[in-house]
């Protein structure tokens, strides 16, 4: 494994990345001889050919009672109910001294 110094490490961050992604080698990146870090290639996650919509159609199906309906029924429930008055907006006045 290569090392490299902290500054150089900092000046040449841009290309010491393209590095270890060209080589899929890591690099420890030391100060003053002592280890800090080590930079290696990030892996790939392997696919699981599960994307949200999927996520969210399995869950859909687990939890059928949660799907029915509208998404919010209090909400139209109080939008529907026309004897209840909106709430007032109270006018702020400028208190003088």
């Amino acid at each position: 494994m290569e090392d490299i110094g902290i500054f150089e490490a900092k000046t040449k961050f841009p290309g010491l990345c393209d590095q270890v992604v060209r080589s899929d080698a890591p690099v420890q990146v030391s100060r003053r001889g002592k280890p800090l870090v080590i930079i290696s290639p990030a892996k790939e996650p392997a696919a699981t050919g599960s994307g949200i919509l999927d996520q969210w159609n399995a869950w859909a199906e687990a939890h059928p009672e949660s799907t029915q309906g509208s998404d919010f029924p209090e909400v139209w429930t109080m939008r529907q109910d026309t004897t209840e008055s909106p709430p007032t907006t109270l006018r702020r006045t400028r208190q003088r001294p």
